[in-house]
């Protein structure tokens, strides 16, 4: 029912936003990230970085046409890019 076609929850979509919510941001910013959806695990590609063998995901509207969204790509896009004293909230409503 959305008419706006950067509010549907793509990946694409997903990842541009994810990219908007730490790009501006500055020492002493909170963020808050805020999924509610569904979400799988996968069996871990090389990364070799995750103890249960398996990458968790969240899943867009179109993830069987475009593919899941890795834990490791959230921690490379919403995680690592933070400045030093921004805090960021990321509350995940979805399976594994």
């Amino acid at each position: 029912e959305e008419k706006d076609q950067r509010r549907i929850p793509t990946k694409k979509n997903i990842q541009e936003a994810l990219d908007w919510l730490v790009q501006d941001s500055w020492s002493g910013d909170s963020l808050v990230f805020y999924f509610s959806g569904h979400g799988l695990r996968v069996p871990e590609n090389t990364e070799g970085d995750e103890l249960d063998g398996f990458d968790e995901t969240i899943c867009p509207v179109d993830f069987t046409k475009e593919g899941m969204i890795l834990d490791d790509e959230i921690n490379s896009r919403i995680v690592r890019p933070l400045k030093e004293g921004v805090t960021l909230h990321a509350i995940v409503d979805s399976c594994h």
